[in-house]
């Protein structure tokens, strides 16, 4: 009887050893998974460079690392990304804003290919690098690109080289006029185009012919409804408006592969909260 009461003690003392270990080693999974999750989200995290339009600063495959804590995470506050539905976020506080000549990693102002507003699709990003933050003047002059915010931007030389070299036929038949902005004064390209001011948080601009060209998209996504120019004025709504206040700010990016890279070019300024935060460099 002695035995058997002592034995069962053993059995009971071992069981409660074997729960504590399970119990322990949960919660040290758990741990782990909430400091993985939470440094993705608050700290930094790792892409994948796809395509080309980065080289040779990153080249195809490469993983880069996303420091998103220096302009602050962003943290959804909806989680229906579903087409057309609007990204819904806050920016945590962080140590500085993205600045020309910073590379970073951005949601598509594209997300579900539409090219007459910005709309938002999770997980499609591009790496890019920023030519202009809010309020700065960008542009190129013989295939050389200047920003106001930096001099100079980062672009490598040999990528401004080729561009100048590069007919304007052959950009011509690839499609590489400056996309958004093609035909403006009857001159833009990807070689030559601007000053182009970068809309910022309460910068107003004149919306005659070009301003409701070049920031129809940008004014889209504020307002929900996209300025039309008509009878030599320019329409919000229904509307007339001689001029436009911007809510929020904006950036304009573009690939070190300068000759060849879907940007903002071709997609037009990108809304801050798309901005996931800012690649470290190699």
């Amino acid at each position: 009887m002695h035995w058997n009461k002592t034995k069962n003690l053993m059995s009971s003392k071992r069981a409660d050893r074997f729960a504590t270990i399970v119990i322990w080693f949960c919660l040290c999974f758990v741990g782990l998974m909430a400091l993985h999750f939470g440094r993705r989200v608050l700290i930094c995290d790792r892409f994948v460079i796809r395509g080309t339009s980065m080289t040779p600063t990153f080249e195809q495959g490469q993983s880069v690392w996303v420091r998103k804590y220096l302009m602050g995470p962003r943290i959804y506050t909806n989680f229906s990304f579903k087409e057309g539905e609007p990204l819904r976020c806050v920016r945590l506080p962080g140590f500085r804003r993205l600045r020309a000549g910073d590379i970073a990693v951005f949601n598509s102002p594209e997300g579900w290919g539409n090219s007459h507003s910005v709309t938002f699709q999770v997980n499609y990003v591009y790496a890019k690098r920023c030519l202009g933050a809010p309020g700065n003047t960008v542009g190129a002059k013989d295939g050389h690109y200047y920003s106001t915010g930096a001099d100079p931007v980062g672009i490598p030389a040999k990528q401004e080289a080729l561009l100048r070299m590069t007919p304007d036929s052959v950009l011509t038949g690839r499609g590489l006029e400056a996309g958004q902005f093609a035909g403006l004064h009857g001159q833009w390209t990807i070689r030559d185009f601007g000053p182009l001011v970068v809309p910022k948080k309460g910068m107003k601009v004149p919306l005659d012919s070009v301003g409701v060209q070049l920031y129809a998209k940008s004014i889209c996504y504020e307002t929900g409804a996209r300025p039309e120019w008509s009878h030599s004025k320019a329409w919000l709504d229904g509307h007339p408006l001689s001029e436009y206040t911007f809510k929020k700010n904006w950036y304009f990016f573009v690939g070190d592969h300068i000759v060849d890279s879907r940007d903002s070019r071709y997609l037009g300024f990108v809304p801050e909260e798309f901005v996931v935060g800012i690649v470290k460099r190699r």
